[in-house]
């Protein structure tokens, strides 16, 4: 008589053997879909899957033309939120062909090599890196410690520049400053313990700090930055009870990024004025004297001067200060004591 045997597969037996399959590993390097030149100094490259971030080196990366009479150097390799697409900013490129060479891998260490030609965008970059957050925010209250100040741009910055930056009253000796990974983030602090990590400091009471980003930064295309990046915070509950408002101007024509200081014996109130010559201040009720200053050519002195003896924000007066030249004093930094 035959042996008959019958094998029963419960569904738990099922599961648990799914669960105990091993995933499948991915053996497949990542694939170059497209070559994006955006313009001279921009080229985009969309992979089919996530690119292994940490892997990526401009130094393996080179862009050449193909009569092989040209490298293009590679300032920066960012990446994107689906880290699929990377982006390569280059020193402007012309119009034809280059080969672009390089390797990477993916999130299972699976090596592309790429090598593959495209032709350079005629489109020229002329738009300024536009400031797009600020930390803390302008009249930002009851912030005693942990000085710090964080401007983010809409693209990455040529960190070639040093950046010239007016702060008031606190020690500018003291401020370090560091770019985001990025370059599309600039962080000013007190004395850094080690990378990303700005120390916590107090400030007395009754204080606002003022910070003032002068207009010398460029993006990867030589673009400038057209305004002041400007914010400003007290370690008190409330800010001075009245705004006022006027323009600055130089030869009948508003006049930009000017600084205008409103002093007495008991404060300092500093603002900026906008691209069309206006600007907006928080002042007390009392009596003040206006200081106007202008860096026009961005070497930490002043060339445009304008100065009214006594103002109350209080009085009728509509404030139209007019620059003229021959300042007093050379250096900004000798209005700020």
């Amino acid at each position: 008589m035959p042996l008959i045997f019958i094998l029963i597969i419960s569904s738990n037996n099922i599961n648990c053997a799914k669960k105990m399959l091993p995933p499948s590993p991915d053996r497949f390097a990542p694939r170059l879909q497209q070559i994006n030149p955006i313009n001279k100094t921009r080229i985009d490259l969309v992979f089919d899957e996530p690119i292994n971030v940490a892997s990526l080196n401009p130094s393996d990366f080179q862009i050449i033309s193909v009569n092989k009479q040209e490298t293009l150097a590679i300032k920066l390799l960012t990446y994107h939120p689906d880290f699929k697409t990377i982006t390569i900013y280059t020193n402007p490129a012309i119009n034809q062909s280059y080969q672009l060479l390089g390797t990477l891998e993916d999130r299972f260490s699976n090596t592309a090599i790429i090598n593959r030609r495209f032709t350079a965008s005629r489109v020229a970059d002329t738009t300024p890196p536009q400031l797009i957050s600020i930390e803390p925010k302008p009249a930002t209250t009851n912030k005693n410690r942990n000085v710090y100040f964080e401007f983010k741009f809409s693209e990455s910055i040529d960190t070639t520049t040093t950046p010239y930056f007016i702060i008031y009253p606190l020690d500018k000796t003291r401020i370090h400053w560091q770019y985001t990974k990025d370059w599309q983030g600039l962080t000013f602090g007190y004395a850094m313990r080690k990378q990303n990590d700005i120390t916590l400091d107090s400030l007395p009471p009754k204080t606002t700090v003022y910070f003032i980003l002068m207009p010398t930064l460029s993006d990867l295309a030589n673009n400038r930055m057209s305004n002041c990046a400007y914010t400003y915070f007290t370690t008190e509950s409330v800010l001075s009870p009245l705004i006022r408002w006027g323009t600055l101007n130089y030869q009948n024509n508003p006049y930009p990024n000017g600084i205008i200081i409103f002093s007495n014996q008991n404060q300092k109130v500093i603002t900026i004025s906008q691209l069309n010559g206006d600007f907006s201040v928080q002042l007390d009720t009392t009596f003040y004297q206006i200081i106007a200053l202008a860096d026009t050519n961005y070497d930490k002195s002043v060339d445009l001067y304008a100065e009214l003896n006594r103002y109350h924000p209080l009085d009728s007066i509509t404030l139209n200060i007019p620059l003229s030249i021959n300042p007093p004093y050379q250096k900004i930094d000798d209005y700020l004591r």
